[in-house]
């Protein structure tokens, strides 16, 4: 772990995310990591040129508890690129997913889970769960287009490093 940040999540998105992540046996901090993966690899959030960050809003009827997230140098800059791109706050990224994108990603795992339970094993990861990533805008006459595209890599253009 080369990084570590702070956030806060509701209770009940917390108990909701701790669930989900002891289903599957998973550290939260990688649960949430991956589920963040996921979404901006399968494109769910959309880029927002010229705009400021959002946060999410407070709300006393559902406190807020602070969760610590450790990283690897490539998640931590995945995250940032996150940001920029949907411009939210890590926090309202977290809120997004949860609300927009855990049930494709539970049954996602589910299906790799199983697929490892049956002995359908590769060497090459799924592209959804890899960290591999190109981030482009289109532009238009000098302006951004409103949805950067995310290319796939193939098998033979990922790295690790």
């Amino acid at each position: 772990m080369d990084f570590e940040t702070t956030t806060c999540i509701s209770l009940t998105h917390l108990d909701i995310l701790t669930a989900n992540a002891l289903q599957f046996n998973m550290p939260l901090h990688s649960f949430i990591a991956r589920m963040l993966v996921f979404a901006a690899k399968k494109e769910k959030g959309k880029a927002k040129p010229f705009k400021g960050i959002a946060y999410r809003k407070r709300d006393r009827e559902n406190p807020w508890k602070r969760v610590h997230l450790y990283l690897e140098y490539r998640e931590y800059e995945y995250l940032l690129d996150i940001k920029k791109l949907w411009k939210m706050s890590v926090a309202l990224a977290i809120v997004f997913c949860i609300e927009n994108v855990l049930d494709e990603f539970v049954t996602f795992l589910n299906n790799l889970f199983e697929e490892e339970r049956k002995g359908n094993t590769d060497n090459y990861l799924k592209y959804e769960f890899n960290r591999s990533y190109i981030f482009e805008y289109d532009t238009k006459e000098g302006y951004p287009s409103n949805k950067p595209h995310l290319y796939k890599p193939t098998k033979l253009c990922i790295s690790s490093r």
